[in-house]
């Protein structure tokens, strides 16, 4: 005799959850891949993006509206330091701390990251209608927004509800 069935509802093809996780999980790992030949990780590109919106802030507040820890920050600032996109100032509203900036090689790819990111949506979405593209957009902002992730510049996470890095979807 076999068990039951779980209620349809817990069925992972019918669970919303289930499917959000492993299409965040499928998209995540093509993006990864999509910006490989720039020789760029996903967290490098989001920290590219944050960082074009709020240029010249504060290490610590670029840290905070990505949801990244300040040890994890350095060691992200560093690489994309050394790879010459951004670069660190002294903060001239707190000489204690360091702003930072996007150099010119990272405004330029930052250029190369939105071509890449677009020809990716347009990819991932290309079974959808303009229409329903714009709805299923609608909906996930709402579900973001529901869940306090709006206010922190999606795709991020707030620090509260962010993962281990490494142990889910990029930022």
């Amino acid at each position: 005799m076999q068990p039951p069935d779980p209620a349809p509802e817990l069925q992972p093809q019918s669970s919303v959850a289930f499917l959000l996780v492993q299409l965040g999980f499928h998209v995540a790992g093509l993006f990864g891949e999509r910006l490989k030949p720039l020789g760029l990780e996903q967290r490098h590109a989001g920290m590219l993006v944050r960082l074009a919106q709020k240029n010249g802030r504060s290490q610590q507040a670029i840290a905070e509206l990505m949801g990244v820890n300040p040890t994890r920050m350095v060691f992200l600032t560093d690489e994309l330091e050394k790879l010459g996109l951004v670069e660190r100032r002294r903060n001239p509203a707190d000489r204690r701390s360091h702003a930072l900036y996007l150099t010119e090689a990272g405004t330029a790819m930052l250029a190369r990251v939105r071509e890449v990111t677009r020809a990716h949506e347009a990819a991932i979405t290309a079974s959808l209608s303009a229409a329903e593209r714009d709805q299923f957009t609608a909906l996930l902002r709402r579900l973001a927004r529901d869940q306090d992730l709006a206010e922190r510049s999606l795709p991020g996470m707030p620090a509260s509800h962010a993962p281990a890095r490494g142990s889910g979807p990029p930022d």
